[in-house]
């Protein structure tokens, strides 16, 4: 390699030499300085008494000018390709210097000095002064393409690796900064464009990667000493990186998200409506303002629920850049979560309130099938077909239950709470009415003779009913300052022993005020615990179902319940005996049950177990009831 660039160099240089002999005989004869003048005329005259060397400068004398300005061109190609071989070491510029010498020079001898062959020189002369360019030409070329290049394009290949690693690292960075700039928060616009966001994704993380081939291409040349391959390779490289066009790229991809967004606008934000779980759709423009309408960025103006697609399309047709519309998108998404959040909250506590009320109706169902046949149809038609003007049936429950669900589409919240509460209270007041009637049977059949009605019901139920009981137990039934006698009715003292499921047909003596009495209160006690489940059904259920109620309204773990609200002939000793034993012994659903005391008032207390809720265990623990002993 070091040989081969002496030689070049040596040719090079040789080549000059006639170069500068001729030019500076040139540059003397332009400025009319004579051999005698220099004092070398001793060592020019013999030169110039050759023929063709005398011609050559009769030809110069004619046209001076054009000769020396072509070999002044000659002179400075010939220096520029020496410099660039031993100093700039650039190839590219020392074959362009060889090939402009060689052409001047060639043009200079055979277009000026043509004029030679005419003027009877002798053949050898002319061919050996003609040789001369000829020589110098194939010498410079010959310098040129021989010289040892290899490390002159390993060096400059390394500093082109070096740029492309750059521009390459620039293109990674434009990119980033135009897809930020035009597309902006691809999550914001998933949730109406979410093929179109994944697409871009895959563009986005597309051209990151072929960023990232072309810099591992980069670092697998670094260290190549293979001049011809690392040059090649190179050119290869800054071709593809200049097809890179990060901004161009980031258009393409906006152009096919925007398409997509526009399509997803309409689909997600042409027709918002929220549907409930009762089958119906909100009317959302009966909503608070704060959910009717949204401030959308970026100029926050306020905007209705249900004119947000158009305006996002309106402005996605007016060239807003997606990055500001992934911001609407984002607000507009997160305002209909919110209106959707806040449907739902009220929709859960209407609904769950409505199940309550259904399971209410279920149990009046439940309770009037199991009353005797012949009352059992006059009942149904009071308690449930709503047959009866004064009393709020299941059916009229039912509707309200159907207008509270209406209110709640309709978005009129505060109606729906009041139908809520109506059908609440009227179905809470239906349920004690039912087992009531159940127990007023269990007393007919017993043999009772009077009873009260509990404060919850009217007289009004219980007169409606009436006339089906007289004609069932074919007996008199009265209904009278809010007691129900039968066959005329009997004293109060004989009510207590017929509530404790102990009637006696006469009357015992009686106390101070006049109340007739047992002739042991404490055998009566004793008795009335010692009473099975099945001769106290109805009042127990009564007693569970009012300890159900209670314990829906409280989300405690501890429930307690005062007995003194609990109508007479209800909290009996037998009742509460076998209602507190009965829970006792349902350990999956309660972990304490405590009686303070079979006399009334006292107070019942339960605590249910983990992951239990207080209502839902007790109606399971009623059932249960109702399975083992009805």
């Amino acid at each position: 390699m070091r040989s081969d660039s002496n030689v070049s160099v040596g040719a090079w240089a040789v080549a000059g030499v006639p170069l500068l002999v001729t030019l500076i005989q040139t540059v003397l004869a332009l400025l009319d300085w004579t051999s005698q003048d220099l004092g070398v005329n001793s060592v020019l005259a013999p030169v110039f008494d050759i023929d063709v060397i005398f011609e050559a400068a009769v030809v110069f004398k004619q046209q001076p000018a054009l000769v020396t300005v072509l070999f002044l061109l000659i002179a400075a190609a010939w220096i520029v390709q020496g410099a660039a071989m031993r100093i700039a070491r650039n190839r590219d510029v020392a074959v362009a210097s060889a090939g402009f010498a060689s052409v001047t020079y060639l043009a200079l001898f055979f277009g000026v000095y043509s004029s030679l062959f005419g003027r009877g020189i002798g053949i050898v002369q002319l061919g050996i002064f003609f040789a001369i360019p000829v020589v110098s030409s194939v010498l410079l070329v010959g310098a040129a393409f021989t010289h040892d290049w290899s490390s002159d394009v390993v060096d400059r290949a390394s500093g082109e690796l070096g740029d492309l690693e750059v521009a390459i690292e620039d293109a990674r960075d434009a990119f980033d900064t135009a897809f930020e700039t035009e597309v902006g928060d691809l999550d914001a616009l998933s949730a109406v464009a979410p093929s179109g966001v994944s697409e871009a994704r895959a563009e986005r993380e597309g051209f990151h990667e072929q960023c990232d081939d072309l810099l591992s291409e980069v670092h697998s040349l670094e260290g190549t000493e293979d001049a011809t391959r690392l040059q090649s390779e190179v050119s290869r490289l800054e071709a593809r990186v200049k097809g890179l066009e990060p901004e161009d790229e980031v258009d393409r991809i906006a152009g096919d998200l925007r398409r997509r967004v526009e399509s997803g606008i309409r689909t997600e934000f042409g027709g918002f409506s929220v549907t409930s779980r009762f089958g119906g759709s909100y009317t959302l423009s009966n909503l608070p303002t704060e959910y009717r309408e949204v401030a959308l960025p970026p100029d926050d103006g306020a905007v209705h629920v249900e004119d947000l697609g158009d305006v996002l399309v309106r402005r996605l047709e007016t060239g807003d850049p997606l990055s500001s519309l992934a911001t609407a998108v984002s607000a507009a998404t997160a305002h209909y979560e919110r209106v959707e959040e806040f449907v739902a909250e009220r929709e859960d506590d209407i609904a769950d309130r409505v199940d309550d009320v259904l399971e209410r109706l279920d149990t009046v169902e439940e309770q009037v099938g199991r009353l005797p046949e012949g009352v059992r149809e006059r009942v149904r038609d009071v308690l449930v077909e709503n047959r009866d003007e004064a009393v709020a049936g299941a059916a009229a429950i039912q509707r309200d239950l159907r207008d509270a669900k209406s209110a709640l589409h309709d978005c009129k919240f505060d109606e729906g709470d009041r139908l809520l509460d109506s059908a609440t209270k009227h179905s809470r007041t239906l349920v004690t009415a039912a087992e009531f009637l159940r127990s007023l049977a269990g007393r007919l059949d017993h043999g009772g003779t009077a009873v009260d009605i509990p404060r919850a019901i009217d007289e009004s139920v219980v007169e409606a009913v009436a006339p089906a009981f007289e004609s069932h137990y074919d007996t008199d039934v009265v209904v009278s300052d809010g007691r129900v006698k039968f066959g005329g009715g009997h004293e109060p003292g004989n009510d207590e022993r017929a509530a404790s499921g102990n009637p006696s047909p006469e009357p015992e003596l009686g106390d101070d005020d006049g109340e007739p009495v047992d002739e042991s209160a404490s055998e009566q006690a004793d008795h009335e615990d010692e009473k099975r489940p099945e001769e106290v059904l109805d009042s127990a259920l009564y007693f569970l179902r009012e300890l159900e109620e209670h314990a829906r309204q409280t989300d405690d773990q501890r429930v307690q319940f005062q007995t003194g609200d609990l109508p007479p002939g209800i909290g009996t000793p037998a009742t509460l005996s076998n209602v507190e034993r009965f829970l006792a012994h349902q350990s999956d659903l309660f972990e304490e049950v405590t009686l303070q005391s079979t006399e009334t008032p006292s107070f019942l207390e339960v605590v249910v177990a983990d992951e239990v809720r207080p209502g839902p265990a007790l109606r399971t623990a009623r059932e249960r009831f109702i399975e083992r002993y009805d």
